[in-house]
């Protein structure tokens, strides 16, 4: 049994050191156990590539992108707005109703102030460009059991998405990424919510407040109509959903004007400030004593979070079809261009139907950009590969990469691992994909031939309903991942909404294998 272990890791140490034979007429060399009569073989298969279209992406993830950049590669303009809901704690309380000091002349409870905290700890482009945003409130929450993609517009929605009445929250704010604070401070964009006028005895003119709800009853600001719903009815407030559902459905910030930088937003907060008096003891003295306080709403993972983009349709069809004449294929976020790959299944299993295929790797290399723009796009720092059939369930769904249909690769630079080639991304192992993409199609087949038909037009048949059955797409995602002890273990996976994109050479079937899986197989000799 030892003797097959060392063997079999020597065997998966070979395809590691296989090379990318261009010519896949010579077979790799075989390796003979003499002691267990296990015969090792390796052989390079070409793989052909083609640039598609993303058209639009699943978009819920835990950062929000806003802003508006011109693509350095096409010259194209990429924009970027987000929705948010807020996240309340469970069993929310602000002080007792009595005990609050900020009030209009008539008594009224009010908010002295309420502001919305956008933070950023990424972005792209020139942080000296003035930007503008439109902050406008939702009618009706986004829903669980919904799926929202990059595409999604709430302002054109026919479900009414965004309210369009008088005394809505509709603000707007011209903002630049550039912060003088210290690193340790969170950058943000700062957003003050309207207070209303008042008149001369300091209360509410009605038909002038800053913040009418959906009654069209008025508040002096928007953290007015908070405080008063709560004292109204705390139950609201009980969870998220409730207070979504019965409050605030959330916020959609658009980026209404400037050009010149997207900020990576991964955190908003909604504070609600105001003064409330206790009763606090002073040497034996008892005396009320008045305190600013805030009470604060976060748009964490725990709430929906989507992201809208708008991308220059034409332009990623021309880059598209171009790329695809002069053998290139582009990986292209957000949601503008993915790689797809057609997996030789056939060539791969012919003549070797009995053997075990121990590895099957397969490299992407990137080609270097040749243009240094100021402000060049990211590279991707992880790829998946994941069969074409599967795209949206996985990502609606939200699984993880089990390394039998789906497989992801880090980008490796120059001092990362020799295992992986440099400047490339490397899927060290996808021998379970072809096992997986031969079986499904073996037992189509088989459910055909269950029909009459013969094995050869059982075969046409199925392969003609199912076009994409050996093609995969590689896709650029965001992977989340969490320690516990000594165990790293992926918890998350989305789609990459960050300006990025890579280049690589077109792979085909004929003429140079530019791309191409390494297999290693072995069998006992009887």
């Amino acid at each position: 049994m030892k003797a097959k272990q060392v063997f079999l890791s020597l065997a998966l140490i070979f395809s590691c050191l296989c090379s990318c034979d261009d010519n896949t007429d010579n077979i790799g060399g075989s390796i003979i156990d003499d002691l267990d009569n296990i015969n090792v073989t390796a052989r390079s298969f070409p793989i052909s590539s083609k640039s598609v279209k993303a058209d639009s992406v699943y978009s819920r993830s835990a950062t929000g992108y806003l802003g508006k950049v011109k693509d350095p590669e096409t010259g194209a303009f990429v924009k970027g707005d987000f929705l948010t809901q807020f996240y309340t704690l469970e069993g929310t309380q602000l002080p007792a109703e009595k005990s609050i000091v900020s009030r209009l002349k008539d008594g009224s409870i009010i908010a002295d102030s309420c502001v919305i905290y956008l933070y950023y700890d990424k972005y792209y482009g020139d942080s000296l460009s003035t930007m503008k945003l439109n902050m406008l409130e939702l009618s009706k929450p986004m829903e669980e059991n919904k799926k929202y993609y990059s595409d999604f517009n709430p302002l054109k929605s026919d479900d009414n998405y965004c309210r369009t009445d008088e005394g809505r929250v509709n603000v707007n704010k011209t903002y630049t990424l550039y912060d003088l604070a210290s690193d340790t401070v969170p950058k943000k964009i700062k957003i003050n919510l309207p207070n209303s006028e008042l008149d001369e005895n300091g209360n509410l003119i009605e038909e002038k407040a800053a913040y009418k709800d959906k009654e069209k009853k008025g508040y002096y600001n928007y953290g007015t109509y908070i405080m008063q719903k709560y004292y109204s009815n705390p139950k609201l407030f009980k969870d998220s959903y409730s207070f979504i559902h019965n409050i605030c459905p959330g916020f959609y910030f658009k980026s209404s004007d400037g050009l010149g930088s997207m900020a990576y937003i991964n955190m908003s907060q909604m504070l609600v400030y105001y003064k409330y008096k206790y009763e606090k003891t002073t040497n034996g003295e008892k005396k009320d004593t008045t305190v600013n306080v805030v009470t604060t709403f976060a748009g964490t993972e725990e709430v929906i979070q989507s992201t809208r983009i708008s991308n220059d349709n034409a332009a990623i069809d021309k880059m598209v079809e171009e790329g695809n004449k002069n053998d290139i294929t582009y990986i292209k976020s957000p949601a503008g261009i993915f790689t797809e790959l057609t997996i030789p299944v056939d060539e791969i299993l012919n003549g070797h139907e009995n053997d075990t295929i121990n590895s099957a790797r397969i490299s992407l290399t990137r080609i270097n950009n040749t243009k240094h723009e100021k402000y060049n796009l990211d590279i991707p720092a992880t790829l998946l590969l994941i069969p074409n059939d599967m795209r949206t369930s996985f990502f609606e769904e939200g699984k993880i990469p089990d390394n039998v249909q789906t497989y992801t690769a880090v980008f490796a630079t120059s001092d990362q691992s020799s295992l992986a080639k440099q400047n490339s991304y490397t899927f060290h192992n996808v021998a379970n994909l072809i096992a997986y993409m031969s079986r499904k199609r073996s037992e189509g087949i088989k459910e055909y031939e269950g029909k009459g038909m013969s094995s050869a037009d059982a075969k046409t048949m199925w392969e003609k309903k199912h076009p994409t059955w050996n093609k995969v797409l590689v896709i650029p995602v965001e992977t989340t991942y969490v320690t516990t002890g000594q165990t790293t273990k992926l918890v998350k996976v989305t789609n990459d909404m960050s300006l990025t994109a890579s280049k690589f050479v077109k792979g085909s079937m004929t003429g140079d294998a530019n791309i191409t899986i390494d297999v290693v197989y072995s069998k006992f000799q009887k």
